[in-house]
């Protein structure tokens, strides 16, 4: 699907184009969603472009994802969707600069797109060219990755209350829905990083200096966002952080309940394995034993193994091993 944003009024105007049919010569953004191949080819003819097919957009080298072909500025980096799901995605998205158009390339719909584009409908925005709508789309992905950080930051921290609870109770925990639910904000968390760093590139990229002078409130926007990935980058490296400590604290949880059921274990075999040994002896079945003639040989017998038993754990906790 391709969707052209004319400017009007200090909004955008979507205006939809079918393969064939002319792009407005005004547009400043051109958004291409899940483009099919004749629609790409109509594009690349229509805008004397080459844009990158969907293979294009998964390679990981930066000289694949960030560079400059006859004055146009080609640029893609990993965006997290589907944040609020139990599945979140790391996809690629593209965008390419050519002089004062802005056109992006997306094989999904991540939630920054669709609010940039309801709010450019409604309400004034800056996009008197492709920059000042490619800041207005980066700014929107900066405040989803933010949100995104603060959910994951609270979730944290209501681990953080379930496994170190302030009233100091053995409340009974369950380890395995834990340790899912760090599993999964550590997962979002990298995924975060990882869209992060390559938004950092992309601004640094497009932050040169360039061929035209842009708008210093452009320049300014770009500088912005710069700083803002910047201190995102250094919250989510906190929050990664954060999680392997509730991670290590849970395993030491789990490390110190195995111990005390081992201790267990370990007490039962030093309180009855003596008794057991007396009561050994006194069950074999030989001719000649004479305790078993004696008439308190039973009562001895029954307090030699409660002594056996009694007399090892005394000195057992005594010295501090039980």
């Amino acid at each position: 699907m391709i969707t052209a944003y004319v400017p009007a009024n200090g909004a955008l105007t979507p205006v939809a184009i079918a393969v064939g049919e002319a792009i407005p010569a005004d547009a400043v953004w051109l958004d291409l969603l899940q483009p099919t191949d004749e629609e790409l080819t109509f594009v690349d003819v229509k805008l004397s472009l080459d844009v990158p097919t969907e293979e294009d957009m998964q390679e990981i080298e930066v000289s694949s994802r960030l560079y400059l072909e006859d004055d146009t500025v080609y640029m893609t980096a990993a965006m997290v969707t589907q944040a609020d799901t139990p599945t979140p995605q790391v996809v690629p998205v593209t965008f390419v600069l050519a002089g004062h158009r802005l056109l992006t390339l997306r094989y999904a719909e991540p939630t920054p797109f669709r609010h940039y584009a309801s709010e450019a409908r409604r309400h004034s925005v800056p996009c008197a060219s492709g920059e000042e709508v490619l800041a207005g789309l980066l700014d929107a992905i900066v405040d989803r990755v933010a949100d995104i950080l603060e959910r994951v930051q609270s979730d944290i921290d209501v681990l953080s209350g379930e496994i170190f609870p302030h009233d100091g109770g053995k409340k009974k925990r369950n380890y395995d829905e834990i340790l899912r639910r760090i599993g999964r904000s550590h997962a979002l968390t990298s995924q975060v990083r990882e869209s992060l760093v390559s938004f950092g590139r992309l601004v640094s990229f497009i932050a040169r200096p360039a061929t035209e002078k842009r708008p210093k409130s452009t320049e300014r926007a770009f500088k912005t966002i710069s700083r803002d990935l910047t201190a995102l980058s250094d919250h989510a490296s906190f929050i990664a952080n954060n999680t392997s400590f509730i991670l290590n604290a849970t395993l030491g949880l789990i490390s110190n309940e195995q111990s005390g059921i081992i201790k267990i274990f370990s007490v039962a075999a030093v309180v009855f394995l003596p008794p057991t040994l007396i009561a050994s002896i006194y069950g074999m079945n030989f001719e000649i034993m004479p305790e078993l003639a004696w008439p308190w040989g039973y009562p001895l017998a029954l307090v030699m193994m409660v002594c056996s038993a009694v007399g090892p754990y005394l000195f057992f906790k005594q010295r501090g091993w039980l």
